[in-house]
């Protein structure tokens, strides 16, 4: 006894059905709105043409939708991937550019060596970052308990910045000596860099939460690159002290410029 797969009822004869191309199972024609001689015609002129019953033919939408978003990640890696060479040639480019101005002025060797050195450090910064502003343990407390109130802290700030951070992932450690009348920054070490655009891109919705409103994230910056920073800063104010307004220094790949806000 042959049942259809469609309507769950018995195939009486051989007339008026056909197997499915998906499962094999036997369906009613009717069931899937065409004739014997529609069928038959179908097979015969391509092999590519497939008859389905209900069941395979929701099965092949799914597959559909699952090619597309799989398509649709796909464009989006291939954009990330493109931004990131775009950023890293710039970086590359500025740096060929101070290696050029340098060379007239000083013997090459110890021009090149210092560019090295400033790529070399700051390929070691790239995955981590630095935070601002958040309370430390009072020195009385062992050094034990400080790290697991500042780990704890990072962790609460990183689940606003970005909850899908691995905690496995990251470690942390407080920056300069202990000082009562302030609190010592604290430098993030993660194992990817990704995580360190996101937090950053992100950390503006610190400012939503009472307990971390006052706390800023950063990069970590190279010396030559706050010193780089500082200088158009300075360069900033005397502008501003001049008259002009709505000047904000800004990141472009990677590099600080000073822009007029509209």
């Amino acid at each position: 006894m042959t049942l259809c797969v469609n309507c769950g009822t018995i195939c009486a004869t051989n007339a008026g059905k056909t197997q499915c191309d998906g499962c094999q199972g036997t369906v009613h024609l009717s069931c899937i709105g065409i004739s014997e001689k529609e069928a038959t015609m179908t097979r015969s002129k391509s092999k590519s043409i497939k008859i389905v019953c209900n069941q395979c033919n929701n099965n092949m939408s799914c597959l559909k939708d699952l090619r597309t978003l799989i398509t649709s990640l796909q464009h989006e890696l291939s954009s990330s991937i493109n931004q990131l060479k775009t950023e890293f040639q710039s970086q590359l480019d500025d740096i060929n550019v101070k290696l050029t101005q340098s060379s007239q002025q000083r013997q090459s060797t110890p021009v090149l060596e210092e560019v090295v050195q400033e790529v070399l450090e700051r390929q070691k910064r790239a995955k981590n970052i630095v935070i601002f502003n958040l309370p430390e343990q009072s020195n009385n407390s062992s050094d034990e308990i400080r790290k697991e109130n500042d780990n704890l802290l990072v962790k609460n700030v990183l689940n606003i910045t970005n909850p899908n951070v691995d905690f496995e992932n990251f470690s942390v450690r407080r920056m300069g000596r202990f000082n009562e009348s302030r609190n010592r920054p604290i430098k993030v070490f993660f194992k990817n860099e990704s995580d360190v655009f996101s937090v950053v891109r992100s950390s503006k919705n610190l400012k939503n939460d009472l307990r971390f409103k006052n706390v800023n994230i950063s990069f970590d910056r190279t010396p030559k690159q706050l010193e780089l920073y500082n200088q158009l800063k300075t360069e900033m104010n005397g502008r501003i002290a001049r008259g002009e307004s709505n000047l904000k220094i800004r990141y472009y790949n990677g590099t600080p410029k000073i822009i007029r806000l509209n």
